[in-house]
């Protein structure tokens, strides 16, 4: 009689040995699931503002700081600021607005440093926008204004351009 009463046992340590060793590994399937899916929307968010800060960067430093530049350069001979075409009446920002409650997926301190360049790209538009309101002015103080503003946006540009780059190797790192 031992004898059958050890098959039982067996049997029964078995089913819960299994139990406890299935729903280990469904739980190590589903957390390593879950970390790729983590990783792949960390990787997603980070190229699509790879793009846009890069896009933006780009065009600031081409178009932007040169013409910028050779306004500041023309008001020494003549008193008028030029017309710009990057003038912060339009939302250069789209991905960041559309990732916008995504971006805290990313590592620290890249939130953080995120949203410090895209603000200062908000108050470098603002600046724009005050520029190009500028531009038709003939006041003299109002042309001095403008070259004294002129020259804060030419540095705030170049810090901004500055942390860019710094931003898109943390961000090519993801």
């Amino acid at each position: 009689m031992g004898g059958g009463m050890e098959l039982p046992w067996l049997q029964i340590s078995g089913a819960v040995a299994g139990g406890v060793v299935g729903g280990f590994s469904g739980f190590i399937a589903n957390t390593f699931h879950e970390r790729r899916v983590r990783l792949r929307a960390k990787r997603n968010i980070a190229c699509a503002l790879i793009g846009e800060i890069g896009a933006l960067s780009q065009h600031i430093e081409e178009n932007y700081l040169s013409m910028l530049r050779a306004d500041l350069q023309a008001c020494g001979e003549a008193p008028s600021v030029v017309h710009h075409a990057f003038r912060g009446d339009r939302d250069y920002m789209p991905v960041f607005r559309a990732l916008g409650s995504t971006v805290g997926y990313l590592p620290t301190p890249l939130p953080r440093d995120l949203v410090y360049w895209y603000t200062s790209l908000a108050a470098g538009l603002e600046r724009a926008r005050a520029l190009h309101e500028l531009s038709g002015q003939r006041d003299p103080e109002a042309v001095a204004f403008a070259v004294r503003l002129a020259k804060i946006q030419d540095a705030a540009f170049i810090d901004l351009l500055a942390r860019s780059r710094k931003l898109l190797d943390s961000l090519d790192r993801i």
